[in-house]
């Protein structure tokens, strides 16, 4: 592929990526949540309430590193729970409260209520809007693996109005 291909591509993607986190960093101030921080509650919401801090690494795109340091916020505003395996103690598990859905729910409804979330797409057609779908899951697809891509398409928060 050409090297001048392969630099517009990635502009391209980190342009997108910056124009959709300008837009979710003004639920950080509404919430005092930072955009990662929301991605982990939805993440909890969406995986049946509960994965251990490798799993939460991985859906996130995250070193693990990176993940302790989210989590200890959320945890003190008690939006997660931290529970240790007694027999492995170094096996977590974290859960999400009733507290943090309810502030994820508000954030989702927020999210529902901005017409341009995450970016203005309103000059594409659906059928656009399906071919690029198309082609960022072959993407991730090559990068993620097949197991990732079900993970995002089934990603559904419980209970949570969607219409």
């Amino acid at each position: 592929m050409d090297i001048l291909l392969k630099q517009q591509t990635v502009l391209v993607v980190r342009a997108l990526y910056f124009c959709m986190e300008k837009k979710w960093s003004e639920l950080e101030r509404d919430f005092s949540l930072s955009t990662a921080q929301q991605h982990i509650l939805f993440l909890l919401a969406t995986q049946k309430n509960e994965l251990c801090p490798t799993q939460i690494s991985q859906l996130g795109c995250w070193h693990i590193s990176t993940v302790t340091r989210l989590l200890k916020p959320l945890l003190e505003k008690g939006f997660i729970k931290i529970s240790v395996n007694e027999e492995k103690r170094r096996y977590k598990r974290v859960s999400i409260t009733a507290k943090g859905t309810e502030t994820l729910n508000k954030i989702m409804d927020a999210v529902k209520d901005l017409e341009q979330f995450p970016f203005n797409l309103s000059g594409l057609t659906e059928e656009e809007m399906n071919t690029f779908f198309e082609y960022g899951q072959k993407i991730i697809g090559l990068n993620k693996g097949d197991q990732f891509i079900k993970l995002l398409m089934d990603a559904r928060v419980e209970n949570y109005n969607y219409a």
